[in-house]
């Protein structure tokens, strides 16, 4: 039965015990200060739950004295630093005596009043604490740092931004989608100017123009007779590349107008400094005239001189530079670099599928002063055996303060500290381009220097051309200068500024007609000749000829083309005789009858001639056959120290007559003919590497039958050459 007091006196006097119930303490003791001890009291376990008692801190003492010393003590609970010492008062936690039947009982999982509202206050100042303040916690409340780790997950509450916090992370996030916007609106612009260019934004070949009728696969009824080729085999639909990979990405996407600077500025010093350094980063070679090699990098010291490391696994390093006076102003040669619709035309024999992808820095208007562009291109060879070099770079024109000017092109990860690896690119320009001086008569003094990084498809290369290529001839710096050379020469005796004695009476303007259409001819065979992404080559006989392997392709719809269908057969085979005499044999028309199919049992004879540069083998010229009244054939033969090329196309008599006039006419033209490259061996050049390229049109679509026409006319004629020159 509970007991009433009254007063202070009465409850200290009386010995009840621990369990016994007074009731009236509401009448002595303010509210307040009885809430705050029943709140601290320690929670009794229930005894229908057979749970270890909860250890209990040891009560603190009661002090001894009168009334008002007893107030004190019990106000003294309502105080945070009273608070604060009764939770370290009750960390040491009193271990009970346990019997046997209770060592194995769980430990209970349940949190003392204390410990709740210690962990309550401790989330409310500590929303995100730290280890060390976690830690605190654990020792001052005697809880493993597992159970404070589970209700501090359990019962926090996510923090509240602020208002600046949110602002700041949406200025943030908008800055991000401005970003992204910027790349995507690159990246159309780019296949914007792709299609305005008529190439395909993946393959970067040209596109069928839409005013070609795709299903219509007639023959040219002008074209000789032994170029239609008839079957009821019409499976075959338009064909496109079959090489659908996507061509070199835009890898400066996203990268700062600064970084672009940087790469640009170490990329010219370095070029100026291999420009015009001489020993020892460049050694003198022998004075061997056969020798390919005028100049031999010291690679070494250049590795030292530009502090770089060496050639990247699975590549190996080409370096080259070769001097030249070239008959043109140094701002026209500065034009057709910079302007790809000139520099694809003027090296459309190595050169393909070259394009603008964007202009970081317009320059100076119309003076091309501090222009920096992005390109990419695929460099070949006119040859089906030799793959595409696909690059991409950066290409920089620069006036210095003596008035000469520079061109630099440099790959776009070649200073990259990141770089990224694209699909289909094997080739790296280091610091390449050239060095144009006025030499104040028209002319310029031009240093060219070609540095790359190379990793070649081995499965494509053939053995015979593995030396021509791997010596760095076949790109290197002297074939570039010198079909410059020979672009600016065709363009003075085109034009009429130069007459050769031997040329026909034809005047300016029927050369000038004359020679646009044979441009035009020698451009489309270039490009039908090489191994681009755009041409798919397949090995088409099986014969044990070794010597004579033949490729063929198929394409439709290309500009400048009869409609329907055309099959290309190309081959190269290996001479022992030189680069002259076979190309003296080819371009002389007394001997097209014993090794052409159309000349056979013909008299061939000379209508119009006039030549394209000092050399008169150099020359554009039109053949007349006795066999074919309407039919004549437009020729042009080039020749010099890198290569030479004997290239001709069918026309009509009318069409020609009209060229005599000066009327321009766009013809459609099916282009055959040689390409001559001298063969390497070491660093010497022996015999000579002859390639053969013949296609027609077929009057219905005939793979089989198509194939067998071609690859017998290449194998026909190189096999009759090769008779008669070695």
């Amino acid at each position: 039965m509970a007991r009433h007091v009254t007063s202070f006196s009465e409850l200290f006097s009386s010995s009840a015990s621990e369990s016994q119930i007074f009731e009236g303490l509401e009448e002595i003791i303010p509210p307040g200060v009885l809430a705050n001890l029943a709140a601290n009291a320690p929670i009794e376990p229930q005894p229908e739950q057979p749970l270890v008692p909860i250890p209990e801190a040891e009560p603190l003492a009661q002090p001894e004295g009168g009334f008002l010393e007893m107030i004190q003590y019990v106000e003294s609970f309502a105080q945070p630093e009273a608070q604060q010492a009764y939770i370290q008062a009750a960390d040491q936690p009193v271990q009970p005596e346990v019997g046997p039947s209770q060592r194995r009982a769980p430990k209970s999982n349940r949190y003392s009043h204390f410990q709740l509202r210690a962990l309550s206050d401790f989330t409310a100042v500590h929303p995100n604490p730290t280890y060390e303040q976690k830690s605190l916690l654990s020792q001052q409340v005697g809880l493993p740092m597992k159970k404070i780790n589970k209700w501090i997950h359990k019962h926090s509450t996510p923090p509240v931004q602020s208002d600046e916090q949110l602002i700041a992370e949406l200025i943030s996030r908008n800055e991000e989608l401005l970003k992204e916007i910027e790349e995507l609106k690159m990246q159309n612009q780019i296949l914007i100017n792709a299609l305005t260019a008529g190439t395909c934004p993946q393959c970067r070949g040209p596109i069928p123009h839409p005013d070609v009728q795709q299903p219509i696969v007639a023959v040219d009824p002008h074209q000789p007779e032994f170029l239609e080729v008839s079957s009821d085999d019409s499976s075959d639909q338009d064909f496109m590349p079959s090489d659908n990979l996507p061509g070199p990405a835009h890898d400066l996407v996203g990268v700062t107008s600064e970084e672009v600077a940087g790469i640009v500025r170490r990329a010219k010093d370095e070029f100026i400094i291999m420009a015009t350094a001489g020993y020892p980063l460049w050694i003198s070679s022998s004075t061997d005239v056969n020798s390919i090699y005028p100049e031999t990098l010291n690679y070494g010291e250049y590795l030292r001189m530009s502090q770089r490391r060496g050639v990247a696994q699975y590549f190996q390093s080409e370096a080259s530079r070769h001097s030249s006076i070239i008959r043109l102003s140094p701002i026209t040669i500065i034009q057709i670099l910079m302007d790809v619709e000139q520099w694809s035309p003027v090296f459309c024999s190595m050169v393909t599928n070259a394009q603008i992808l964007e202009v970081l820095s317009p320059g100076e208007e119309e003076s091309y002063k501090e222009q920096k562009q992005i390109m990419s291109a695929e460099f070949v060879l006119s040859t089906p055996k030799v793959p595409a070099r696909e690059v991409q770079f950066v290409r920089y024109s620069h006036q210095q303060m003596d008035g000469s000017w520079i061109i630099v092109d440099v790959s776009v990860d070649e200073w990259r500290k990141f770089q990224r690896r694209t699909t289909r690119s094997i080739c790296r320009k280091r610091p390449s381009g050239c060095l144009i001086r006025d030499m104040q008569n028209g002319s310029s003094m031009v240093t060219w220097v070609e540095n790359v990084d190379i990793q070649e498809k081995d499965k494509e290369l053939h053995p015979k051309l593995r030396p021509f290529v791997e010596s760095g001839f076949a790109f290197g710096a002297r074939r570039w200068i010198s079909t410059l050379q020979q672009e600016a020469e065709r363009f003075i005796y085109s034009t009429g500024i130069n007459i050769s004695p031997t040329d026909s009476a034809i005047s300016p303007e029927g050369r000038r007609s004359l020679a646009m259409t044979a441009k035009k001819m020698v451009i489309s065979f270039c490009s039908d000749t090489c191994n681009s992404t755009y041409h798919h080559w397949t090995s088409s006989n099986k014969s044990r000829q070794k010597n004579i392997e033949v490729k063929t392709n198929k394409r439709r719809g290309d500009p400048g083309k009869p409609p329907g269908l055309h099959r290309t057969a190309g081959c190269t085979v290996e001479l022992i005789s030189s680069q002259n005499r076979v190309f003296d044999y080819l371009s002389d028309i007394q001997n097209r009858p014993q090794w052409e199919r159309m000349s056979s049992n013909s008299l061939v004879q000379e209508l119009a001639r006039f030549s394209t540069g000092p050399d008169p083998r150099n020359c554009i010229s039109v053949l007349a056959f006795s066999r074919h009244n309407d039919i004549l054939m437009l020729q042009e033969c080039c020749t010099d120290a890198t290569g030479s090329y004997v290239i001709f196309a069918p026309i009509e008599k009318a069409v020609f007559q009209s060229m005599l006039c000066g009327v321009d006419q766009d013809i459609q033209l099916m282009p055959f003919g040689f390409f001559i490259l001298p063969n390497v061996s070491g660093s010497i050049l022996e015999g000579t590497l002859l390639t053969m390229v013949f296609q027609l049109t077929v009057k219905n679509v005939s793979s089989k039958q198509a194939v067998q026409v071609v690859t017998q006319i290449v194998k026909d004629a190189l096999q009759k050459i090769m008779e008669a020159v070695n």
